[in-house]
Formats: C-alpha cells, sequence, structure tokens
C-alpha cells in the first residue's frame, strides 16, 4: 500500500477501526494519550507523541471522544512537520462548527481535513461495518475510499463543503439518543404496569413504534441487564448536546432533542462514566443514581 496511515485514538471504538486498517496491508503508525502499546494493532509503530504519528503519516485518522481532545490533537498535528501531502480524517462526532475550525487551522498549514465520522457499535466496528459520514474537498473521498472500506461497509459522500459530514452524523446521533429517552419511558410504563419487557419488544419491534434502541440497545443490553454497549452516557450526553448547540446556533427546531439532552445530561452529571444503555434504569428509578 502506498499510503501510510496515522490513527490516534485507540478507544472502544478507535481500536477496532485502526485493527481494521492493519488488516487491510496499511503501514500503520498510532498513538493514544491513555497508552499505545497495549492498543496497538499487530506490527504497528508505537509512536510516542501526536507529532511522531502526523510527521510518520501521510493520512493521520482521528478517533476522540471530546472537543477539547480534538481541538489538541488538530493543534499538535498543525505545529508538526508533516508531508506535503498531510491529510487530517476526523471520525470523532465533533459538529461543523468544530469541522469547520479544525480546517481553518490546518489549512494555514498547508494540510488538508476530512471529515468521516462513524456510526455503529463496538461489535459492528469489529466486523468493518460502519456507516462513514464522508466530506472533504475535491478529490479526497477518491484517494480516502481504499481506506475507509476497511472498516466501513456503508460510505456515503456528503460533498466538498466542510461539516457536512458532522452535520448528518448529528442529526442521526439525535434520533438515536432522542429515541433511546423515549423508548425508556414507553417501556417503563409498561413494566409499571405489569407489561413483560421481552414481550413488549417483541410486539414494538413488529409494530410502528420500533427502532435502533428497541431492535439493538434494548435486547443485548438492557433486557440481558449487562449494560454494555462500550458507550459512556458522557459521550451520549456530549453528542445529543452538540446537535442542541447547533440547532440552536442556526434557528432551527430543537424542542424534542433539548428534553433528551437533558434527561441525559442528569445521568452524565451523576454518574458520567456508566454506560449509555444505563439510561433506561435511570428514567424508570425515577432518577436516582445509577452505578
Amino acid at each position: 500500500m502506498g499510503e501510510h496511515i496515522g490513527f490516534i485514538g485507540l478507544g472502544n471504538i478507535g481500536k477496532p477501526i485502526a485493527d481494521n486498517i492493519a488488516r487491510g496491508g496499511y503501514t500503520l503508525s498510532v498513538y493514544d494519550l491513555a497508552g499505545t502499546k497495549e492498543r496497538a494493532p499487530m506490527g504497528a509503530f508505537v509512536a510516542s507523541s501526536v507529532s511522531q504519528v502526523a510527521e510518520r503519516a501521510n493520512i493521520v485518522f482521528l478517533c476522540l471522544p471530546s472537543l477539547s481532545s480534538i481541538s489538541t490533537v488538530v493543534a499538535e498535528i498543525s505545529k508538526a512537520n508533516c508531508q506535503a501531502d498531510a491529510v487530517v480524517v476526523n471520525t470523532s462526532t465533533a459538529g461543523p462548527t468544530a469541522a469547520r475550525a479544525a480546517y481553518d487551522q490546518l489549512s494555514q498549514k498547508g494540510i488538508r481535513y476530512a471529515d468521516a465520522p462513524i456510526s455503529g457499535s463496538v461489535a459492528r466496528a469489529g466486523e468493518g461495518h460502519l456507516a462513514v459520514m464522508f466530506s472533504g474537498e475535491e478529490g479526497l473521498f477518491e484517494r480516502l475510499e481504499p481506506v475507509l472500506n476497511t472498516f466501513g461497509n456503508n460510505l456515503f459522500n456528503l460533498g466538498v463543503e466542510t461539516g457536512h459530514g458532522q452535520r448528518m452524523k448529528l442529526l442521526n446521533n439525535s434520533l438515536i439518543h432522542t429515541a433511546f429517552v423515549i423508548t425508556s419511558e414507553a417501556l417503563a410504563f409498561g413494566e409499571k404496569g405489569g407489561l413483560d419487557m421481552k414481550t413488549m419488544l417483541d410486539v414494538i419491534n413488529v409494530s410502528s413504534g420500533q427502532n435502533f434502541a428497541s431492535q439493538h440497545f434494548f435486547p443485548n443490553h438492557v433486557l440481558t441487564e449487562t449494560y454494555d454497549s462500550a458507550a459512556q452516557i458522557s459521550i451520549s450526553d456530549k453528542d445529543i448536546g452538540l446537535f442542541v448547540e447547533e440547532a440552536r446556533a442556526q434557528g432551527t427546531g430543537h424542542t424534542v432533542a433539548k428534553a433528551a439532552s437533558g434527561m441525559i445530561r442528569m445521568l452524565s452529571d451523576q454518574s458520567p462514566d456508566v454506560d449509555q444503555t444505563m439510561i433506561y434504569p435511570f428514567i424508570r428509578d425515577g432518577g436516582k443514581p445509577q452505578q
């Protein structure tokens, strides 16, 4: 493979993405602030810093948990001695405002930028079955498509406008998070009235109320009482909060999303590290602290 890939952020989603890129035959350099060596794909170069990745690779992927971490890493890359054809690809959820800020900062240094936020579970990431929502300058999608195909089986090119990929990701996330909250309220209503959760899910999932929460999160992580979707409620809080902020800024409706965001924020403020699927017992139990 001609491209040298850098990957920064080897968390729950980042690690399986990086593993799939490595399995695709690409030369890979990786870094994670929380510890790189034990998370690195087999055969990857274990870098000691963001700058070392940026100087070795000509395509650098970011998979980071927060706006502050994205901003910090972009600033470090912009100061590195990057290659002439360098491009930064952000798979994180950041929103269009942050995307434009990253683009502006990197372009001043001659570094290209693209959005490629992803959607799917940790299991789907391991299988290489993620949806990828791409936007970037002319020609970048064609260059990056072979790498994106190593971890995504549904690639969507949303055009050359910086931030369109992020805009798509935020509206998608607003749907799943609001669906999770209202599905939790509905099932808590049913359980309190004596209905069995499995029976309710069986009915909902062949009826008009079905959604991703009822089809995936509840059967796999709530009904089993494992609460192990591998995504913290603090990430949900960030994502739905970003949608509300961006919608408010552009003057579009966000009443339902704001209500869902408020419920998610209450749990995140109490217990930021619990799994996102703990929103169900939180709602069912009237907002009592969840461990």
